[in-house]
């Protein structure tokens, strides 16, 4: 399978534990063109509504529901992170793809020079949460009184839980209690929505489900 090259002026996110001395083995639909005997596949059913995508991602197949407080190493159990952590995110070749979600508010580009891997998507994922709130987000959040009182619960019992933590709000409390991963959904409705007017456009863009 070939690569493609990332798109001009973009930049992903660090790739946090990426492998970097043999070449992933990537995944594949069996109802992919590009299948081929010997491929190696998920041992999960093949997802009804998506396809085309890894089936361990696919919110109607996956029975991997991990914490976005951790980081994706520690919070998914090492027989699932090591089995899947290189395998390809989608069946056909993409080197950007873009998570949004109904419960968060930011925008998560990840660009790999080869393919995006399950372990891109988690760890993209964990990295954006992990980010401080900027100022200007602040301001808006702080008009909203349930999300302002989300928020502070949240750094409280980040901070209770380890002192020593980052002391500034992130994105991690804006979600409160709804921090488990529960997968992505495809809703072309909603991310032309969300997509920035005159902004870049992703074609392979995915919903994130959470869950508390």
């Amino acid at each position: 399978m070939s690569s493609w090259p990332g798109p001009s002026g973009w930049h992903g996110p660090p790739r946090y534990s990426q492998p970097a001395v043999y070449s992933p083995p990537g995944w594949l639909s069996p109802s992919d063109p590009y299948h081929a005997v010997g491929s190696q596949l998920t041992s999960h059913p093949t997802s009804a509504k998506y396809p085309k995508l890894n089936p361990i991602l696919a919110e109607d197949t996956t029975l991997l529901h991990f914490d976005l407080k951790k980081q994706p190493i520690s919070a998914i159990l090492p027989p699932t992170f090591f089995t899947y952590r290189a395998q390809f995110a989608l069946g056909t070749p993409t080197t950007h793809m873009r998570l949004v979600s109904k419960v968060f508010p930011w925008q998560i580009d990840i660009v790999s020079p080869t393919n995006v891997t399950c372990e891109d998507v988690w760890n993209s994922l964990w990295g954006a949460m992990q980010q401080p709130i900027e100022d200007s987000e602040w301001g808006f959040l702080i008009m909203d009184k349930n999300s302002r009182e989300t928020v502070d619960a949240a750094m409280k019992k980040r901070l209770e839980a380890d002192p020593m933590a980052d002391k500034r709000p992130k994105r991690i409390d804006y979600l409160g209690n709804m921090t488990l991963f529960r997968g992505l959904e495809r809703d072309d409705e909603y991310a032309k929505l969300r997509q920035l007017p005159y902004s870049r456009n992703c074609e392979e863009t995915w919903v994130v489900r959470l869950f508390s």
